[in-house]
């Protein structure tokens, strides 16, 4: 199926020029959708392994290189109905009954010849723990800021390969501080939830055992340097009240959720 000839106006639903042809490539299509969700003003960007391949080369070939099948954004909800008729306009499917379920929280789109597929989350990523993204879809990145992107594969307590290395790779290619990943906005987000904290210190340390066995040559930074760097940063970072009453109980409850999947 072809993308159709017009464009809904994002605001108003009225009609504007032709919709370009999706690209050939799922990389290349992230990048063309991330420039014009930007240039309309939408509040969405893009998260996830595709996010990571924008921001980090390193992660597009050698050991953590891999193939995506979905993208993944993030949509302030004040921006949801822009998004959705962006997408549509693009020639994009949705999943009418999904979509209608779930649409307070999560969307889904389909490439028209199923090549691969959409998935939105609203205002919050919701898997392990919480990380609320509300006030921070209006950079000028087509992605989320770095840290953000660090913070969305760490909270993940049953990590896995995959994500590590998403996450090895981005230590790998940004600094920790400057025009790099803000350690303020970890310190905030981890010094006031301690189960967040904890299992994002779990996996700092599943990222260094990675590194020690396949470190990457060439690599602009020392991701164990990295490593022990935002370990400090963040046993030094003030903690809320929260988050020492919840330290003193400690591993007895459980801190962290397993969602199910949500299937489409």
């Amino acid at each position: 199926m072809e993308a159709p000839a017009v464009l809904l106006c994002y605001g108003c639903g009225c009609m504007t020029e032709p919709a370009s042809p999706l690209s050939a490539d799922i990389q290349k299509e992230a990048a063309r959708l991330g420039g014009l969700i930007l240039s309309a003003g939408i509040p969405a960007r893009l998260m996830g392994g595709l996010a990571i391949w924008l921001r980090s080369p390193s992660v597009r070939a050698g050991p953590f290189a891999r193939t995506y099948s979905d993208m993944d954004y993030v949509v302030a909800a004040k921006g949801s109905a822009q998004l959705k008729a962006f997408l549509l306009a693009q020639g994009y499917l949705p999943d009418q009954f999904f979509n209608a379920l779930h649409g307070a929280t999560r969307l889904y789109f389909q490439a028209p010849d199923g090549r691969w597929s959409i998935d939105v989350v609203v205002d919050e990523l919701a898997m392990s723990h919480k990380l609320d993204l509300r006030g921070r879809l209006n950079g000028p990145d087509l992605t989320l800021s770095l840290a953000d992107l660090l913070l969305t594969k760490l909270q993940v307590w049953e990590i896995n390969r995959k994500d590590l290395g998403d996450v090895l790779c981005l230590l790998a290619d940004h600094p920790v501080g400057g025009d790099g990943i803000d350690p303020g906005r970890i310190a905030a987000v981890l010094g006031a939830d301690w189960g967040f904290c904890h299992t994002v210190e779990r996996n700092l340390d599943s990222i260094a055992n990675l590194w020690a066995g396949e470190p990457l040559a060439g690599a602009k930074f020392d991701v164990a340097s990295q490593v022990s760097g935002l370990k400090a940063m963040i046993e030094q970072a003030p903690k809320s009240f929260a988050w020492r009453a919840r330290a003193r109980v400690g591993e007895r409850v459980r801190w962290y959720e397993t969602p199910e999947e949500v299937r489409h």
